[in-house]
């Protein structure tokens, strides 16, 4: 017991050590022993409400982030999905920039590390690949397809009748009274290049279709693969999250 004892001293003194608290106008605001990707200390602004304490980062997160990174892509596509993910599961909410949670009055420590917790995992996104933002992109589309099509309607990686067909498959061949809609998903510009020429040489052997793109984030794409990829389809959504586009733009093609 006198180790456990000896323990809970010697961590509780370094931590006070490391914790500097100080006024900042109405707030107050507590610098903790967590450093930020930019080799700073995390900082938590206090401000009470009724019951509790307000915690916030006073806006500094997507200020800091906001020297490397387009914030602006944090709030579409699935970055956005995976931001409110992690919003969520810290508990936390934004308003206008500012990331902070609210807490009684008894609950300000636990507080404390749970907004420096998910601060960090918010940094992180700069660190992301474009694939990883992007895996969940096509089970999203299926899932979109499936919300808004009879099964049957459909068929997932279509081979066209043509020569080399498997060389120019078709995300999904969305069967109707006239001609067929093909619907590819664009995650990246790889896949945008690609999908430009299956629809180019689809056109000219010949092959009857109108044809759509979802984009996971269209703003994301390099200007000349999203303006070539304009050039040679029919219709696109830019978001695979603003499903009611989505839907009004296959049901569109389908009448």
């Amino acid at each position: 017991m006198s180790d456990l004892a000896d323990i809970r001293k010697s961590l509780c003194s370094a931590f006070c050590d490391d914790v500097a608290v100080r006024a900042c106008g109405e707030m107050i605001a507590v610098a903790l022993p967590m450093v930020a990707r930019d080799g700073d200390q995390f900082t938590a602004y206090l401000s009470r409400i009724a019951g509790g304490w307000r915690i916030s980062d006073a806006g500094t997160t997507m200020m800091r982030l906001s020297y490397e990174n387009d914030i602006s892509k944090f709030y579409s596509g699935s970055r956005a999905k995976l931001y409110q993910s992690i919003l969520s599961e810290s508990g936390l909410a934004e308003d206008e920039g500012e990331i902070y949670l609210e807490v009684p009055a008894d609950k300000m420590v636990r507080g404390l590390f749970d907004i420096t917790q998910g601060l960090s995992r918010i940094e992180d996104m700069a660190l992301w690949s474009w694939s990883r933002v992007g895996s969940t992109f096509y089970d999203d589309l299926r899932e979109a397809i499936k919300s808004t099509l009879p099964a049957g309607s459909y068929e997932e990686g279509y081979i066209p009748d043509i020569p080399d067909g498997p060389a120019y498959m078709v995300d999904y061949k969305i069967h109707s009274e006239g001609r067929p809609v093909y619907l590819f998903g664009v995650n990246g510009k790889d896949k945008a290049r690609i999908t430009t020429i299956t629809l180019l040489h689809l056109k000219q052997v010949g092959e009857p279709f109108t044809s759509i793109i979802v984009c996971s984030d269209f703003t994301g794409l390099p200007k000349q693969d999203s303006v070539r990829l304009l050039k040679a389809a029919n219709d696109f959504v830019p978001d695979i999250t603003d499903l009611d586009t989505f839907r009004e733009k296959v049901r569109h093609h389908l009448r």
